[in-house]
């Protein structure tokens, strides 16, 4: 195909591209303002559905790449707004969207699914997830996404703001308390000159901290507890010490300052390691460090997930480096009584790091009643992916939830290995047409012959004829992602077949053989298709004259 005519087409798809992304505009404006059964909404919704319906029935998906004032299909501007108000792209953008894409089969419920996702009141208390949560909850077949977790949000730059402005105006000029905070920026280390207190020095501090609450002072505080610790002769008095440092974790924990409590335990163990302490003082705090672990601390830290406070993902992931396997049931309970999916996630985090320690224990998850916690449990042990995630997650093939079924087949093709065909051999006979179209998904990516004759000997058998279109077109599709002679002969034996009987499932099969040879570029076909495209059934018609376009271009 010449260049003037590569131009007119990718001209052409920007054209429909851009169309689709004024059709998302328009719907986050004019939809979200008349019920779902409303006769403008319903004119409306279909009007703007065609337009990704156009897009798709020239090309196999629509991607869109997003920056923070303007969307890209190829590298192509098709919406920009440099405004704050009404921006689109910035809508996506500030909660990490970077990517999305709509597959062929994008279909009307999905398309308005999605803009019930978009319209969400996302201000509101009564929406508790952000935009990459909700449409993850969705689990869309023909929606794929590629976020960040960086978010940017006017709200979170704003209370950052003011919670730095107020700890500045708690210590105008405090030069003690700088000291003190630029101290903490080194590892804790025994002082050169230090200023001894005496016991009855801890006693009045104490008493002062638990009456006047000075807990904003909380790095002056921390500083001064640890010196007592090198200080402290007198075992009660040791183990009071401890005991205040271990309530000063849960002061941290309930504030939602997981930076802190790092530091603390960062502390602990320095202090426990070092050679200068009795080892009955060093059993006591490793007792504080270990606190972090039992069932209450945990209940804690679930409380502090849930509330409002702004937490750091990479700081509560550094805090769950310090738990242990023991903390594991724990926080699998936790899973299942948490409300809101960030904080799931904030969990699933900690468990890929502790669950590793103990993936028997870990494994026990998938008993749970609930769902989502099985189907999380899942995710864990597919990001730690060692040979014994791989024995419990295949017993999950059978659970009766077909969103768990999805979940795990998506897991194991991530681990990959001989081992796994034979399982997704059997859920290509799922109950469930989304399972059945995941496991053919996940098997058109592994490039092997094993793969590959397994997806054949399904094509080949007598029944195929008569399965649904869409699956039988996710399974031509799966194997044209093998281009070899085999695989060529026989699209063509398909595309070429003709039946009396059942001759429009028969048609059907066609259709797809010549999509999947349209895939594969095979040129040799190009005669067989121009047959197909006389066919009086209109779908083998359309993909046949779709396949040519894509051959002879």
């Amino acid at each position: 195909m010449d260049k003037t005519l590569n131009s007119e087409a990718h001209s052409g798809n920007a054209e429909l591209a851009r169309d689709a992304v004024q059709g998302i505009l328009k719907a986050k404006k004019i939809l979200k303002m008349y019920p779902p059964n409303n006769p403008i909404y319903i004119k409306t919704a279909d009007e703007i559905y065609n337009k990704f319906k156009n897009f798709l029935e020239l090309n196999n998906e629509l991607s869109l790449k997003i920056s923070q004032n303007e969307i890209l299909f190829n590298d192509e501007e098709v919406y920009y707004n440099p405004e704050k108000e009404d921006n689109l792209a910035l809508f996506f953008f500030k909660d990490g969207i970077r990517e999305i894409t709509f597959l062929r089969g994008f279909s009307q419920n999905e398309f308005k699914d999605f803009i019930g996702i978009l319209n969400a009141d996302f201000e509101s208390t009564a929406v508790e997830d952000d935009l990459v949560t909700l449409l993850w909850e969705r689990d869309f077949e023909h929606i794929k996404y590629i976020a960040t977790e960086e978010f940017l949000s006017d709200e979170d730059y704003q209370e950052s703001r003011v919670y730095v402005k107020a700890e500045d105006k708690a210590y105008p000029d405090d030069n003690f308390a700088k000291a003190y905070s630029d101290g903490l920026k080194e590892p804790i280390r025994r002082a050169s000159a230090p200023v001894f207190l005496r016991e009855d020095d801890f006693k009045y501090i104490t008493k002062e901290i638990e009456e006047k609450g000075i807990y904003p002072q909380i790095e002056k505080i921390i500083t001064l507890v640890f010196e007592l610790i090198y200080q402290t002769k007198d075992d009660v008095i040791f183990s009071e010490v401890v005991g205040f440092i271990e309530n000063i974790i849960n002061y941290c924990i309930k504030n939602g300052n997981f930076q802190k409590v790092c530091f603390i335990l960062d502390s602990i163990k320095s202090f426990a390691e070092d050679g200068s302490l009795e080892m009955r003082n060093i059993e006591i705090l490793k007792g504080a460090y270990n606190i972090i672990n039992n069932k209450l601390f945990i209940q804690e830290v679930g409380k502090t997930l849930e509330s409002d406070l702004i937490i750091e993902e990479n700081e509560f992931t550094a805090f769950a480096k310090h738990l242990d396997k023991t903390s594991i049931p724990h926080l699998i309970q936790m899973l299942g009584e948490l409300q809101r999916i960030r904080s799931r996630r904030f969990v699933i985090n900690a468990l890929t790091v502790v669950g590793k320690f103990d993936v028997k224990t870990l494994a026990e998850g998938l008993h749970s009643d609930k769902w989502y916690v099985v189907r999380n449990i899942i995710v864990v042990l597919g990001k730690i992916a060692d040979s014994w995630s791989l024995e419990y997650l295949t017993k999950t093939l059978t659970h009766p939830d077909p969103r768990v079924r999805k979940e795990v087949i998506k897991t194991l093709a991530g681990i990959g290995g001989a081992n796994v065909l034979r399982h997704f051999k059997n859920a290509l006979n799922d109950d469930i047409l989304s399972v059945r179209i995941t496991a053919v998904r996940e098997m058109g990516n592994i490039k092997t012959e094993a793969a590959k004759n397994i997806l054949l000997t399904e094509l080949a058998k007598k029944d195929f004829l008569l399965k649904d279109f869409t699956e039988k077109k996710e399974f031509y599709e799966a194997v044209a992602h093998r281009d070899d002679p085999q695989v060529r002969d026989f699209l063509r034996t398909a595309l070429k077949k003709r039946k009396f009987w059942k001759k429009i499932k028969n048609d059907e099969t066609r259709a797809c053989a010549a999509y999947a040879l349209g895939i594969i570029g095979d040129k040799e076909s190009v005669p067989y298709l121009e047959k197909a495209k006389h066919s009086k059934n209109k779908l083998l018609n359309a993909f046949a004259s779709a396949a040519l376009r894509r051959l002879t271009n």
